[in-house]
């Protein structure tokens, strides 16, 4: 498995898995925002203080601090490629299809901009939507279903 800063093309073959904290406000609103939006069920989730989350992160050589939201895109073949930051976010809204898809066109802003404006919503995340109480805080069914089901075979050892 592999890290890779750099955007490139996904395949509608391919799994993606968001890592998110599950203990901040802003990241389990993102992970219902994007439940609500996925209609066809292409985005798994997990939270990165789980064990098969802080597994996923470690095989990446992902940062397991929770300093961000991490992407695995795992392709039919098997080959996992992880993503950080506004990186993560656009592949995520990529995974999505159309009309949400097209917010990945925002790849042309240079990454250090992009991560640049990441970092600072990041650093104040808690203090300004706060945390969920040390629970993962995602209420309707469809995102529980989401957050709880098994990763695909192989993912993690």
């Amino acid at each position: 498995m592999t890290r890779r800063d750099d955007p490139a093309q996904t395949s509608s073959s391919s799994t993606l898995v968001a890592l998110i904290d599950g203990d901040c406000a802003l990241c389990s609103g993102y992970a219902r925002l994007v439940s609500a939006l996925d209609a066809h069920g292409a985005v798994y989730f997990e939270t990165q203080q789980s064990d098969a989350g802080r597994a996923l992160l470690r095989r990446c050589g992902m940062p397991t601090d929770l300093s961000t939201i991490a992407v695995v895109e795992v392709s039919a073949q098997g080959k996992a490629v992880g993503y950080v930051r506004s990186t993560a976010v656009l592949r995520t809204f990529l995974a999505l299809g159309m009309p949400w898809s097209a917010l990945y066109l925002a790849v042309v802003i240079p990454r250090c901009i992009r991560d640049l404006v990441y970092r600072m919503v990041a650093k104040y995340r808690l203090a300004v939507f706060g945390t969920n109480g040390g629970e993962c805080a995602l209420p309707d069914f469809v995102t529980r279903r989401r957050i709880g089901r098994s990763l695909p075979a192989g993912l993690v050892d």
